[in-house]
């Protein structure tokens, strides 16, 4: 299948391409891996090597033509022979014929497969051609193997491009699966407080079920996003995930939800806009605890191309088939601010601020409450592959009545610290940590918490 855009991408790329094709970025002796094609290199006295030399002062000068027209007039006479397959095929590229490169690039294959350079530039040539889904699986093999970080970095960047040429231009499939194993040191939220202040003033001890408890964690989560353009400016998105977390040591928080949504996002000139509708079905200890109904709408616009601003407002339908009085609406508004700085590690700052409303159906005071937070992230490169993140949250939680059996009327200032970490193993694989510590101060003694979580997750991407 062609794709416009990919060829117009190809274009854009040839610059960066060249640097791909060159032998310096794979000449690195302690890679044995990456060792050249079998066949010996032609003397530079000799006809062949005559012919080889003269080509790349031409392709050295930008003369792509000329140096292909030089090669191509000696296919009779050299055709099988690797060196010359392989520089006639860079050469047919860089001229603006793919086909033919494709050609000359097999035959060097078909007597070495190993050989990475070949690979690489037949995933270019299938590139230039318009063949997306082949390049990519040359692309693939190569950054499989160990190959030089340079060259690492040009394959990674047409891959991106590939990625980002479909989405605009067809039907993207995502699928994953994760598995999560970590330590929670407060999975039932238990209150922080050794002795409770009811409303008549009597003291008593929280008992152990209300008390922090500490757990093994295991999570596991398959999910799948389907996005289909409608149109140059308008997609569907259509998504979905299921996901179970176990509690070695507390069963009867277990947790099973489901998650269902669909999207309609649509673009024009700098603007995003995003309607998504969500489903959600959360269960404890096997038995539905809450089912939800959500609408967001989202505006995002790029005010440059390292500045984005945004705005969104959500609403939910809460129930909880076995607590009816809880049943809720609650609607959230918010702003985010996005910046990408000039810097080696990438820095990505994200910041914003929300506020909304959470009330029940039959108007339970101690239980309705406002809220307002702000959130701020940095997202940047670290080392060796690593991309780190970094979130601060604060949100305070007013609510409009007094507890019956306390007394007292509910005010909760939560603050919660994020680090984390991700690297790609493989093009499939995926590995990241993450911690996470958490502190609710509340007026509400049994709503007084402490809670530190730390996560190991491996994601692969079908």
């Amino acid at each position: 299948m062609t794709y416009p855009r990919v060829k117009t991408l190809a274009t854009c790329l040839i610059g960066l391409a060249l640097a791909l094709s060159t032998h310096q970025l794979f000449a690195q002796p302690q890679q044995p891996a990456l060792a050249p094609a079998t066949t010996a290199v032609p003397s530079s006295t000799s006809p062949l090597g005559d012919l080889l030399t003269e080509s790349q002062r031409f392709h050295g000068r930008g003369e792509f033509r000329s140096a292909y027209e030089l090669l191509a007039d000696k296919v009779q006479t050299y055709a099988g022979i690797a060196e010359y397959d392989y520089q006639l095929g860079i050469t047919a590229i860089d001229a603006g014929f793919p086909g033919r490169a494709v050609l000359a690039l097999e035959r060097v294959l078909l007597v070495n497969p190993n050989n990475l350079q070949a690979r690489a530039e037949i995933a270019r040539a299938y590139l230039a051609a318009g063949e997306t889904e082949a390049a990519r699986r040359q692309f693939e093999l190569v950054a499989a193997q160990q190959i030089p970080a340079e060259v690492r970095r040009v394959i990674d960047i047409y891959l991106a491009g590939i990625a980002r040429a479909e989405t605009e231009s067809g039907t993207q499939r995502y699928a994953y699966a994760e598995l999560g194993l970590g330590y929670d040191s407060n999975v039932n939220f238990g209150s922080q407080s050794s002795q409770w202040q009811l409303a008549d003033g009597t003291a008593v001890t929280p008992l152990a079920i209300s008390q922090p408890r500490s757990s093994v964690l295991t999570s596991t989560t398959l999910g799948a996003t389907l996005a289909k353009p409608v149109n140059g400016n308008v997609s569907l998105i259509f998504g979905s995930s299921l996901s179970y977390r176990s509690t070695a040591s507390a069963h009867t928080l277990d947790q099973l939800q489901v998650d269902l949504n669909t999207a309609l996002r649509i673009k024009r000139g700098c603007h995003e806009s995003v309607l998504q509708t969500q489903l959600q079905s959360l269960r404890l200890d096997e038995s539905v605890f809450r089912n939800a109904v959500g609408v967001t709408g989202q505006w995002r616009c790029d005010l440059t191309p390292k500045m984005q601003v945004g705005a969104y407002l959500q609403g939910f339908d809460f129930a909880f088939p076995n607590q009816s009085f809880r049943n809720a609406r609650r609607t959230t508004a918010g702003l985010t601010l996005t910046r990408l700085l000039d810097h080696p590690q990438q820095p990505i700052l994200v910041a914003s601020v929300y506020l909304g409303q959470e009330r029940t159906r039959t108007d339970i005071a101690q239980l309705d409450h406002d809220f307002r937070g702000v959130r701020f992230s940095v997202n940047m490169k670290i080392t060796d592959g690593w991309r780190g993140f970094s979130t601060v949250s604060w949100e305070s939680r007013s609510f409009q009545g007094a507890e019956p059996l306390f007394g007292v009327v509910r005010e909760d200032r939560q603050t919660e610290i994020r680090l984390g970490a991700e690297k790609d193993l493989s093009r499939q694989w995926t590995v990241a940590p993450q911690f996470t510590a958490t502190r609710n101060a509340s007026t509400l003694a049994p709503n007084e918490f402490r809670r530190t979580q730390a996560t190991l997750f491996a994601r692969y991407r079908f």
